[in-house]
């Protein structure tokens, strides 16, 4: 048996589908098929590269997100100095020379004080060795007391105590002097010539002043100068 060609036979079929009409769509489907490739996966597109238009003028870029909201101004703080008030100024003109009438006025006193009849009668006393018989605070001892009062009421004219103090206790022997008989053995010694008048002076004041509690005037502290 003779063999027919392929070609001869396909070509045969085709003839009979194009009088007949039927398989046409079917074969071209399938061939439409087989020779379509398969679809590739789809690929992420990536934005294009910016180019120029025509004319070199760059394509206008979408404007993105603009900045935040502006944070408020800080509020700028300068040095806080204060004003000097104005009635400052003439104290502080004044004060220099209200520190020299102070201590002009005070400095004085203090002289004066540290100079008084009292004070340095009361050196005198002690010096002199009147501490040694009438005690320290006056309270009396070989010789007659003076504190409290006594040296007032034993000689209460300011001139009597100076002569006492000048001529002593032996003119006053045999006599009661502040609670004590005066004897040869404890009569007090004369000063005049031992110290100065104006050393009894001070001294006498210091004892009517301070023992016996009169004002420091002239009727208790004779001017000495």
């Amino acid at each position: 048996m003779t063999e027919i060609p392929e070609h001869l036979l396909r070509r045969s079929k085709e003839r009979r589908a194009a009088l007949s009409g039927e398989g046409t769509a079917t074969e071209e489907a399938a061939a439409v098929t087989a020779e379509t490739p398969r679809a590739a996966a789809p690929v992420r597109a990536s934005a294009p590269p910016e180019t120029q238009a025509a004319g070199g003028t760059p394509p206008a870029r979408t404007p993105g997100p603009g900045p935040g909201p502006a944070s408020p101004p800080q509020p700028r703080y300068g040095p806080t100095r204060t004003k000097t008030p104005l009635w400052v100024m003439p104290v502080l003109v004044l004060l220099p020379l209200w520190g020299i009438v102070y201590l002009g006025a005070f400095g004085s006193r203090a002289k004066a004080a540290s100079n008084s009849p009292v004070t340095v009668g009361a050196g005198i006393y002690t010096s002199a060795g009147c501490a040694g018989c009438h005690g320290a605070n006056g309270e009396g001892g070989v010789g007659p007391q003076l504190n409290s009062g006594a040296v007032l009421k034993q000689w209460p004219n300011l001139q009597d105590h100076i002569n006492w103090v000048h001529t002593g206790g032996a003119t006053h022997i045999g006599q009661t002097i502040g609670g004590v008989v005066v004897t040869a053995g404890n009569a007090m010694p004369a000063f005049q010539g031992v110290l100065t008048d104006a050393q009894i002076a001070d001294v006498v004041c210091f004892e009517r002043v301070t023992f016996g509690g009169a004002a420091a005037d002239t009727s208790n502290c004779p001017a000495t100068s």
